[in-house]
């Protein structure tokens, strides 16, 4: 009696705990966010990115009932904001807004204590935008064309303005130059203003500028397009020729921004992020805010974030390696 007791009990404790295993294995999604998500951008507010990213945590605070907070971590050239959440607890409650520079081009040029390719996992593309090919009025350079004669005329002499060694726009015109085989010399500033002054006042010809920033000099005259860096045409400049279209056959050349977590994130919580926030830029009011400073919504799955991340990382390895960038 005391055996089949004993039997009895040992079976009444295996039901109890297959009744229980749901509750111990539950969906990590089915209650997240319970609390405030922070997503760390790597750049000052007031840019495209921080912009579009800001609408987009506004429509997802309305979706899941939780705030989500912009935390702006400039510096190193986007490594601070990166590094920051590469430390972070893998809980979906800290995000990163990854951009490219930052993502593909930085561990080309930086020696850092984690890896962007292994550390991260992919959430959401948010936003692409090209970069704008832009010259001063008075240059006498009025297209690609002009760009090229005028570089292949005076090889070494045609200077062009960046916003610094190493950015994504430095690169997109690196990439220009090898496409071409010109021999043009890059002038780096310390941010993207600072450029287009010069440019606008004729110190330097022409530069490889930021879409956003430079739309309203373009519309105003005071900065003449020569073209964008996309696969198509931009919304923003739609009588403006892609790069591509102007003379180099299979040229592109976009920034991204995209929303990542640390690697070890529970697949259901960046599942159900990915999913949202494409349900947030998919709002024609939100899609229309981007185009007006030339950015091109974009969201996507997470397989679909890593398969195009491990593409740019090829593409701008290889063009980094092949102009010789180092930074001082």
């Amino acid at each position: 009696m005391t055996f089949i007791a004993a039997r009895g009990f040992a079976s009444c404790l295996a039901i109890a705990g297959v009744l229980l295993a749901p509750a111990a294995y539950a969906d990590p999604a089915a209650n997240y966010p319970d609390r405030p998500v922070k997503l760390a951008l790597p750049f000052p507010p007031g840019g495209s990115a921080d912009t579009i990213t800001r609408a987009m945590a506004e429509r997802l605070q309305a979706q899941l009932n939780q705030p989500f907070l912009i935390e702006n971590r400039p510096g190193a050239a986007g490594n601070v904001a990166t590094r920051y959440v590469a430390k972070a607890p893998a809980d979906g409650y800290n995000l990163l807004v990854g951009v490219t520079g930052a993502l593909v081009i930085n561990p080309n040029l930086y020696k850092l204590d984690y890896d962007p390719a292994k550390d991260f996992v992919g959430i959401s593309m948010v936003a692409r935008a090209p970069v704008a090919v832009v010259a001063d009025p008075q240059a006498g350079i009025h297209s690609i064309k002009d760009l090229i004669e005028r570089a292949k005329a005076q090889p070494g002499a045609l200077t062009y303005a960046t916003n610094g060694v190493g950015t994504s726009h430095h690169l997109a015109a690196e990439l220009f130059r090898q496409a071409t085989g010109l021999d043009m010399r890059n002038v780096p500033y310390k941010g993207t203003p600072e450029a287009l002054q010069d440019i606008i006042g004729g110190r330097v010809p022409i530069g490889f500028m930021d879409l956003t920033a430079s739309i309203p000099l373009v519309n105003s005259g005071k900065l003449k397009a020569l073209a964008t860096t996309g696969t198509r045409r931009s919304p923003a400049l739609p009588d403006v020729p892609t790069v591509a279209e102007a003379g180099v056959p299979g040229f592109s050349a976009d920034t991204w921004v995209g929303i990542f977590a640390p690697k070890g994130t529970p697949q259901p919580i960046v599942d159900k992020l990915s999913a949202e926030i494409r349900t947030a830029l998919a709002l024609p009011e939100l899609r229309a805010r981007a185009q007006t400073q030339g950015l091109e919504v974009a969201g996507s799955t997470p397989g679909e974030l890593h398969r195009f991340v491990q593409e740019e990382t090829v593409k701008w390895k290889k063009v980094v390696a092949e102009a010789g960038i180092k930074l001082q």
